[in-house]
């Protein structure tokens, strides 16, 4: 392997285009698997002294083909390179983990934005459960690494797919030729505009399809509003591609489709709703199996694979973000025991790891395997919070319009929160607003204030003083209102405990944007104890709390002096 990591730096001296370099490499494995006698000669007459550049340049233009050629520079040794590559093994996964390395690994090559890391593609290839002559399709395949784990996997299949940049395509093509994949059409075509496999208005549909979308471009979707695949389905949101991918792909799928989606595309609220019910209404999700954290180089997000096939009357959780299923691997993670992954999909089995849920009871809010497998640890005597009458609402701007008007009142903030305890003080007052939002929108006692975004949450609860100002909670402050106060209570000392402040953390991180949704905070279990105890621990944090402005008090008074 270090021979042919060697080799590419040495042609990437002589080479600017990175792209070109990959072209070069995989002309030469598939020179070598197809011509390996061919090779041995040529270099038997370089040792002999006897020119060879311009005979390798035309075998290798001859058998590569003029659209897809890319030839060596010519100021490159092509003996030093040839014998490297007699030297080297070049089986099919010592290309794999080759590709891997060079593009997964070494992230200064930025190759990452069109491939996948190795572990991934062979989980997405198993999960297909590829059959001779199944008919596959990829809508946007980039240098196409996953064509190695479909070869390694069946390579008796016919494999279709389109890319909008030529030159990656003509690398996935090169992928595939080596592969040996029984039949390949791979096309360069911007999907959205105009499909490539459809005859007059039918859409041609394939056995399985498989989806990695890209992730760093906008789309622009305006124009697709008219168009079959997506006007049923409602607003497509520019920024999150995999559900333009994943709608465009559905309208090929005949029986199974496995696709990378991000996490918070599985649980946000508003604009891919229509398409997660649409799934679950339809019974077309499988299986969602959430990833490990920190596997795609340079990817803040949390994702998931999701199976897509007909008629299922349940769906399957695994949850892989666990160690169990990655290991440290340089900056970051890398995938492991697929193949369990892979049997506990096959077998439809509940373990430590999975669990399977109704289609009824399927809340379409969350779609995350961590969602249900939490579920399934929540003891029968806790309570969601959406079960002990909690109303959550944003915090407003409640000034600056034309219909502000004389008013006093405090416009609450994150500053104003209490380190503990409840917060009595307020900073902020303002003169003017518009006094029926204010007065809609108006702090109560015993009201729960979180930060709407945070690294670390943030939260507070209001006491009894707040009745004596009119205050309003600013829009980067979330406000659960609990109808009982001893319940509001016992939540705030919840909130306040480690147990409770990790559960928190978890739902900001998982967001994958660090801010809390209301569908995640009213799937919360509560244990009762910091119910029934909230009374007694509440006047614990309120003395500890008086003890520490005291202090605090007396340090300021120290640095005075």
């Amino acid at each position: 392997m270090k021979k042919l990591l060697d080799c590419f730096d040495y042609l990437k001296r002589y080479h600017s285009d990175l792209l070109d370099v990959v072209s070069i490499m995989l002309e030469l494995f598939i020179f070598k698997r197809e011509n390996a006698r061919m090779l041995e000669d040529m270099i038997a007459k370089s040792s002999k002294r006897t020119t060879i550049k311009e005979d390798f340049h035309a075998i290798l233009h001859n058998l590569i083909g003029e659209e897809l050629y890319v030839p060596i520079s010519s100021n490159a040794n092509i003996f030093k390179i040839l014998k490297t590559l007699l030297q080297s093994s070049t089986e099919l996964h010592n290309i794999t983990q080759f590709l891997h390395i060079i593009s997964q690994k070494r992230t200064t090559n930025k190759l990452y934005y069109y491939s996948t890391p190795r572990e991934v593609n062979d989980l997405l290839a198993l999960l297909l459960d590829l059959q001779d002559n199944d008919e596959v399709y990829n809508p946007c395949y980039g240098i196409g690494s996953i064509f190695l784990s479909l070869g390694n996997l069946n390579p008796n299949i016919h494999l279709y797919g389109e890319e909008l940049d030529e030159r990656l395509s003509n690398i996935a093509r090169l992928i595939a030729r080596f592969t040996q994949i029984k039949d390949y059409k791979l096309y360069v075509n911007d999907i959205l505009k105009q499909p490539v496999f459809k005859a007059g208005s039918i859409l041609r549909q394939f056995n399985k399809v498989i989806c990695n979308p890209p992730l760093y471009a906008h789309m622009g979707v305006e124009q697709l509003k008219g168009d079959e695949r997506f006007s049923k389905i409602g607003i497509l949101a520019k920024n999150y591609p995999e559900l333009v991918f994943l709608t465009h792909a559905l309208a090929h799928l005949k029986q199974r489709g496995v696709f990378i989606v991000r996490n918070q595309t599985l649980q946000k609220s508003f604009l891919e709703e229509k398409l997660r019910d649409k799934l679950v209404k339809e019974r077309m999700i499988e299986a969602v199996i959430e990833l490990p954290k920190n596997i795609f180089p340079h990817q803040a997000c949390d994702f998931s694979v999701l199976v897509i096939s007909h008629n299922n009357k349940e769906i399957l959780h695994i949850n892989a973000n666990n160690p169990h299923f990655y290991t440290k691997d340089g900056k970051y993670n890398r995938l492991r025991h697929i193949d369990e992954i892979a049997m506990l999909f096959k077998q439809k089995k509940e373990s430590e790891f999975s669990k399977i849920t109704n289609i009824k009871d399927v809340k379409t809010h969350d779609l995350r395997a961590s969602y249900y497998l939490a579920s399934k640890m929540i003891h029968t005597n806790e309570l969601l919070l959406a079960d002990m009458g909690t109303t959550i609402f944003r915090g407003q701007r409640v000034h600056g319009s034309s219909k502000d008007s004389e008013i006093t009142y405090y416009d609450v903030g994150i500053a104003d929160f209490s380190v503990c305890g409840f917060s009595t003080k307020f900073s902020h007052k303002k003169m003017s607003g518009d006094k029926q939002k204010i007065q809609k929108y108006r702090l109560k006692p015993y009201d729960i204030l979180l930060s709407l975004r945070s690294i670390v949450p943030k939260v507070t609860i209001l006491g009894e003083c707040i009745k004596d100002h009119i205050a309003v909670a600013n829009a980067g402050i979330l406000i659960l209102r609990l109808a009982d106060k001893n319940k509001a209570i016992g939540l705030y000392c919840y909130f306040f405990s480690n147990e409770g402040f990790t559960h928190l953390k978890r739902i900001y991180e998982q967001s994958g944007e660090g801010m809390v949704y209301i569908n995640e905070l009213l799937a919360s279990s509560i244990p009762p104890r910091y119910l029934l105890e909230g009374k007694e621990r509440m006047q614990e944090i309120e003395s500890l709390k008086h003890e520490f402005e005291s202090l605090e008090t007396k340090l300021q008074d120290l640095k005075q002096t």
